[in-house]
């Protein structure tokens, strides 16, 4: 919120000369008096002037003599001592401003630069496509370094970076999603690191190890560096348009603002705040960490069910099929399972263009929106529902389960039961669907692929159930990825803000990732990178085991987790795969696919999961001859949690003193730094002798 407005005088100017003072660049110069922080900020102008305005009273109280003709651009802050002008030609002015303002120096940089980064005395410069280095008042090295081009595989140039935690290293983020990490001395490219499919529109480190990322997305993704693969601390939607930038205030915690304040900005021009100390996300660690000091757990029992039916009715199975089905739906027993998931794919036939074209332009029965085109299949998915429940009552008897949640999208259809004992335990129950597939403009109109998520509390524990059904192709691996990145990103729940122990992992329960047992099942449509010959000469081998090894090394989702370390599913684990691939056959038969196009065997039906606590009883495929895809099933155990809050309340309190700890020891370091930053020697001693009152230094 604005706490002042001011307008720069124009002195009768006309339109023309309002447009050339339009502001291009701002930043607060530092001062000698810790209170005066943040009094006088210097405006950089279309035209090539500087003015320093007090934000006190708005009026104008300098006016730097300045050799830029050009717009001034850039405008950074080195340490507490001097300020840095640079405009849109490359004409860089350098000023000292502790008593009085002094243009010190003078040069030429880089034009129209993108990006522009202070780090030690040293001024790193960036176009969209290129990079290079200026040495400021060193004589010992050249003042400028070579210009470095980077590649045609790495996309535009956004940002500059550097995190503390990697010496000697520059973070360069691009527009492709992809960060490159080059060697600072050397300017050699050291790693390339892909992030996401979406565009990265700004970036900045804090702390010593985090970088936060903003995407054009609207979300904010927080990683911390140190691991070979970057971990993911917290995810969140920011903005509703693209995040824009970020601004740090790296100064407020030595003058005792009670956090460092993160501000990001979207492409609309609203901003928020952000702690950037993520104090919360720590103490919600510390919380996780000590969870069993305050909370009972017992053991739940899941099975998964998938199957890509290839629009069978289910009184149209043979009794065969209708028998391996019931068997299917039965796989856990003794004890049986507390929770049953059934996904079902292609519960009509997605590939026929006749019913695409029905559904899309109706030629006959005209359909107006999507819901009445969803309302044509409520039979079909009435028919499964109901042959659901008549099995699972043969199975286990009338009244064992109950059915909590059943959901649906063009093709995908999803049904929860819990054993009907456990009820009282079920609260929170929500389901939400994202769809993929057929898209215009990149927008999804058409939900033939997509994936359908359920969540529930259990006692004190959140799960996640998805159903997905992705790209199809053998050479559209990346579109799967992309389609399951977009499931775990666009699924949206209402969120549980008051259910803090259902979700430690952080967040309100809105995102799929926010909840503490997750699991993704489905037609993933991953296939082998192999011809269709050397897989079935594989599996004919006389150690099937090791026909299997090999052909698991090309599986693409398997591959990923070694050659795309960004690669959003690999926080999901995957339990060993020792059953045949479950497409594509002949239906009806034991035959992989002897049509003209041959398609190649795979693994497309796959059950991942994400559980700190989850043990997997079994994984495998079931001998159902109907589709050209055979089911399969997974059996779990998780651990689900009831918390005491009475214990609860004391681990808080010692987190709370943890924090507290933690949190002085950065005060007390951002204030060492504070006052290193005006060249004095020793700060901390200094700091210890005035009790850590930066007030009390002296200059």
């Amino acid at each position: 919120m604005a706490t002042c407005q001011h307008t720069i005088e124009n002195n009768g100017q006309n339109n023309e000369g309002n447009d050339k003072q339009k502001v291009c660049a701002l930043e607060f110069q530092p001062t000698l008096e810790p209170s005066e922080e943040g009094r006088y900020l210097w405006v950089g102008l279309k035209d090539g002037e500087l003015y320093v305005i007090d934000a006190q009273t708005g009026k104008i109280c300098a006016r730097p003599n300045s050799s830029h003709t050009q717009p001034v651009t850039w405008i950074l802050r080195y340490k507490n001592t001097e300020m840095w002008t640079i405009d849109e030609g490359g004409t860089l002015n350098v000023w000292e401003v502790l008593d009085g303002i002094r243009l010190i120096e003078e040069r030429v940089v880089t034009a129209r630069a993108c990006a522009a980064l202070i780090v030690g005395r040293d001024l790193w410069m960036a176009t969209t496509r290129a990079y290079e280095v200026f040495h400021l008042g060193n004589l010992q090295q050249d003042q400028q370094g070579p210009r470095i081009r980077i590649p045609n595989e790495l996309g535009d140039i956004v940002q500059l970076t550097v995190v503390p935690y990697h010496i000697g290293k520059i973070f360069i983020g691009h527009g492709d999603g992809k960060v490159s990490i080059w060697d600072a001395q050397t300017m050699e490219r050291l790693e390339v690191i892909t992030v996401s499919m979406y565009a990265i529109s700004c970036m900045v480190a804090m702390g010593d190890h985090y970088l936060w990322m903003g995407f054009n997305t609207g979300m904010i993704y927080v990683y911390d560096t140190r691991p070979q693969r970057w971990l993911v601390v917290k995810l969140w939607k920011a903005h509703e348009s693209g995040v824009s930038s970020f601004s740090v205030d790296k100064i407020g915690l030595a003058l005792d603002v009670p956090t460092v304040q993160v501000v990001s900005v979207d492409s609309h021009g609203y901003v928020a705040f952000w702690d950037g100390l993520l104090s919360e996300q720590w103490k919600d660690q510390q919380m996780e960490k000590f969870r069993a000091d305050y909370s009972v757990e017992q053991d739940a029992r899941i099975l998964i069910c998938s199957w890509n039916i290839d629009a069978n009715k289910p009184e149209k199975l043979p009794h065969n099929d209708d028998q391996l089905v019931r068997e299917w739906l039965s796989g856990m027993r003794d004890p049986d399972p507390d929770i049953i998931v059934v996904g079902i794919q292609e519960i009509v036939d997605l590939e026929s263009k006749k019913q695409t074209a029905r559904s899309l332009f109706a030629s006959r029965k005209k359909i107006e929106t999507l819901q009445e085109a969803d309302e044509l299949l409520t039979h079909r998915y009435t028919l499964w529902h109901d042959h659901l429940v008549r099995v699972m009552a043969d199975n286990y008897g009338r009244g064992a389960y109950t059915v909590i949640k059943t959901d649906q999208l063009v093709g995908l259809f999803s049904c929860i039961f819990v054993r009907t004992s456990e009820l009282h335990r079920i609260n929170a129950v929500d389901s939400t669907i994202v769809k993929t597939g057929m898209k215009v403009m990149k927008k999804s109109l058409h939900g033939n692929k997509g994936g359908i998520a359920i969540r529930f509390q259990m006692d004190d524990s959140s799960l996640c159930f998805v159903n997905c059904h992705l790209a199809a192709g053998q050479s559209h691996q990346a579109q799967r990825n992309a389609d399951a990145e977009g499931i775990l990103k666009e699924a949206v729940f209402p969120a549980r803000p008051t259910d803090v122990d259902a979700y430690p992992r952080g967040g309100a329960g809105t995102l799929i990732l926010d909840h503490e047992h997750c699991f993704l099942s489905g037609d993933l449509n991953y296939r082998i990178n192999m011809h269709r010959e050397k897989v079935l000469q594989y599996l004919a081998t006389r150690n099937p085991m090791e026909g299997l090894a090999a052909l698991q090394k090309e599986d693409q989702l398997l591959k990923q987790r070694f050659t795309n370390p960004f690669f959003k599913l690999l926080i999901f684990q995957e339990s060993p795969i020792n059953f045949l691939p479950t497409y594509k056959y002949d239906p009806g038969t034991d035959y992989y696919d002897r049509s003209e196009k041959k398609r190649v065997p795979a693994w497309c039906d796959r059950i991942l999961y994400r559980s700190n606590n989850v043990q997997s009883l079994f994984y495998k495929r079931h001998e159902v001859l109907a589709s050209d895809h055979r089911p399969i099933s997974g059996g779990y155990i998780v651990r689900v949690k009831r918390v005491d809050q009475s214990k609860k309340a004391h681990v808080v309190h010692n987190v709370e003193q943890a924090w507290q700890q933690r949190y002085q020891r950065l005060v007390n370091e951002h204030k060492a730094m504070y006052v290193a930053d005006f060249g004095v020697q020793d700060p901390e001693k200094r700091l210890e002798a005035v009790n850590w009152d930066v007030h009390q230094i002296r200059y």
